[in-house]
């Protein structure tokens, strides 16, 4: 075997071996952009989560708050020109009807200023009192 033999399968082994480690980069490139990506969207989707748990979380308890005073309103409230009661009464009403809807009472502040806002009947409240509505369970 000559010398300019060897050199030749040599060369052919070293462009064989810089072929295998051209498609090795360009493998760890693909690798590298996957991961990339990857982290990418974990960073998206933890500032999604933040986001709901900043942003969205809070606008929906306010929601499922006001809905819950709402719901007491249209269900256990009536119009009555000459009904009266107290603050305190109509707001152990408002937790006697969460706890038997399974859902959470709001603070009593929090009550009186969402169902102070509220229509037909609307309540006005006065020296301790809600007037000209009554309670369904009570007769007039």
């Amino acid at each position: 075997m000559d010398s300019s033999d060897r050199i030749s399968r040599q060369e052919k082994k070293i462009k064989k071996l810089e072929l295998e480690l051209n498609d090795l980069r360009q493998g760890l490139a693909v690798v590298k952009d996957f991961y990339h990506d990857l982290e990418l969207f974990s960073e998206d989707r933890e500032a999604t989560i933040h986001l709901k748990q900043v942003m969205a979380r809070p606008l929906l308890d306010d929601e499922r708050e006001f809905n819950g005073i709402w719901k007491f309103h249209g269900e256990v409230l009536i119009p009555d020109p000459s009904g009266h009661i107290s603050y305190a009464e109509m707001y152990d009403a408002f937790m006697e009807y969460c706890r038997k809807e399974g859902s959470e009472p709001v603070e009593q502040e929090l009550f009186e200023y969402l169902f102070a806002r509220m229509e037909n009947p609307t309540p006005v409240f006065d020296r301790g009192e809600w007037k000209g509505c009554r309670l369904l369970r009570e007769k007039g």
